[in-house]
């Protein structure tokens, strides 16, 4: 027996039913590609993020580890008749002194180091500027120095010494002029301005290198006396 055309025309899809499914799938595969998207550039941020953190742990413990020992050892500084003071030139915008460079860094030990903002690849970076250390009066030519960008696209450096005696904040050092007897801050605060991430006050102790300190005695160890 054959089948009516009545029952043939409900056994398939009309053409416009067909148009309905394709459009409703188009419509769900552009809400899926949205998702998609989304989630995409969402785990981006995240990775740019943690990288960013990773980045400024990293800084930080290297500034730590860098600014926290300096050398007390004397200089002449200042021209005839100014007296003597270790090598500590510091300002509210950079640091110059003799300290303990990290190994990994050339051969490590102490060094001529200074550290600033200073441009580099097209902007400007905190950059350490870093020279074996020799018997010298007076910082060394920092242009023959080696560099180090510590953080990228830095915008500005505020410094900042702390004076125990008084227990204030100085934007240089030595706080003292004149005979005073000299000493060095009991700890230096650094602010850094950086488009990229918002950095948090770092603020450091500082001590005294043992074998320049004429008031430090017996053995040294695990960097303490």
């Amino acid at each position: 027996m054959t089948s009516s055309p009545q029952r043939r025309s409900q056994a398939g899809f009309t053409l416009v039913e067909v148009l309905i499914a394709l459009s409703l799938l188009a419509v769900l595969m552009l809400l899926l590609t949205g998702a998609l998207r989304s989630a995409g550039q969402t785990e981006t941020r995240v990775d740019q993020r943690l990288q960013q953190a990773d980045e400024l742990r990293v800084a930080q413990y290297f500034l730590r580890d860098v600014l926290r020992r300096a050398s007390v050892r004397p200089a002449a500084v200042g021209g005839a008749g100014a007296g003597t003071q270790p090598l500590f030139a510091a300002g509210p915008t950079e640091l110059a002194w003799v300290g303990v460079l990290p190994g990994g860094y050339g051969i490590g030990g102490r060094h001529f180091l200074r550290l600033a903002i200073e441009p580099a690849g097209g902007a400007s970076a905190l950059v350490l500027r870093y020279l074996p250390w020799s018997d010298l009066q007076s910082f060394p030519d920092w242009s023959q120095a080696q560099a180090q960008v510590v953080v990228p696209q830095a915008d500005g450096l505020g410094l900042r010494y702390l004076d125990d005696r008084s227990g204030q904040w100085n934007d240089a050092w030595p706080a003292r002029t004149g005979n005073a007897e000299w000493n060095l801050p009991g700890a230096i605060e650094l602010q850094l301005a950086t488009a990229a991430t918002a950095w948090p006050v770092l603020v450091v102790r500082l001590a005294a290198l043992p074998a320049s300190d004429p008031t430090a005695s017996g053995f040294v160890m695990a960097g303490g006396r």
